[in-house]
């Protein structure tokens, strides 16, 4: 066990102390906390990508920033145009996203396919996260009039049947490595417990909870520990408050800029619901993040 399923297993922990003492934590309640961790966990994972990519590539800072920038303003038409397919392409996005991060210290010559393996491995992630939880996710997705267009996809049968083989074939192809000496017993045992893990926080969790206690703890804390590491092996003198200060700029005005445009919703500034407006957020930020990820991890 690494010391983020450790974390991890202590949040859980907290969270039943939690709901033994309440019994049941309101919707309003979950998203004013998940969103403040997210906003000082989420958004700082991906504060750095201008500064990771120029320790990959070469490109001058206009073109990068012109790039970073157009890919967010293309996706944000993209979401206004046609939000349904927007929306697939986001959870897609993420589910390699969120594979390569949790695999990528596997070494590529020991992992063939490795593309479609992290793939699934985050295509399972999401079809466990949303099948466990559909009809909550019924509820949330009819109550405001500008999601009503992503309801479709929840289909129960479908998403049974995309939960039950995305997970068979992760733990399957995790076995196949182990048994072919390309994935140690620590590291598959490691691999098996975090599954389940994942699985029995996503059962017992609401939406909200289950999916903010992944994002921050095993996705966002993960990538910036990746982060650091990196900077640490450039200089061995580079230190946490060092870290810290490369993070701060863009995720405060990030953080920010998120605010307000939360606050124009609630103020009716903009005819955009906040849970609508959270996803398109997060996913045009997702967007470049994830190609500058790739880029950082493939280099």
């Amino acid at each position: 066990m690494n010391r983020f399923t450790f974390i991890f297993l202590v949040c859980i922990y907290a969270l039943f102390l939690v709901y033994q003492a309440f019994i049941e934590i309101p919707i309003g309640h979950q998203l004013v906390v998940a969103s403040i961790f997210i906003l000082l966990f989420g958004i700082p994972h991906g504060a750095i990508d201008h500064v990771l990519f120029f320790r990959k590539r070469q490109m001058s800072t206009l073109k990068f920033y012109a790039i970073y920038l157009g890919l967010i303003v293309a996706f944000i038409g993209l979401w206004l145009w046609l939000p349904l397919l927007s929306f697939v392409l986001f959870l897609l996005l993420s589910a390699y996203h969120f594979g390569e991060s949790q695999l990528v210290d596997m070494s590529s010559s020991k992992l063939p396919f490795k593309s479609l393996i992290y793939f699934n491995w985050g295509l399972a992630l999401l079809a466990t996260l949303m099948y466990y939880n559909l009809q909550e996710l019924n509820d949330i997705t009819a109550f405001f009039h500008d999601t009503l267009s992503l309801k479709v996809i929840y289909d129960e049968t479908v998403f049974f049947w995309f939960y039950l083989l995305t997970n068979v074939f992760n733990v399957f192809v995790l076995t196949l490595l182990f048994f072919k000496e390309k994935l140690n017993s620590r590291r598959f045992s490691s691999e098996l417990f975090l599954i389940a893990l994942i699985h029995i926080t996503f059962f017992l969790f609401p939406f909200i909870i289950g999916f903010s206690l992944y994002f921050v703890v095993l996705h966002s804390m993960v990538v910036m520990h990746q982060e650091y590491q990196f900077f640490k092996s450039e200089n061995q003198a580079f230190s946490v408050i060092q870290f810290i200060k490369l993070l701060l700029p863009y995720s405060l005005l990030s953080i920010v800029f998120t605010s307000l445009l939360f606050l124009s919703s609630h103020w009716g500034y903009i005819n955009i619901s906040i849970p609508f407006l959270a996803i398109i957020i997060i996913s045009v930020i997702t967007l470049p993040h994830a190609i500058v990820m790739t880029i950082f991890y493939n280099k």
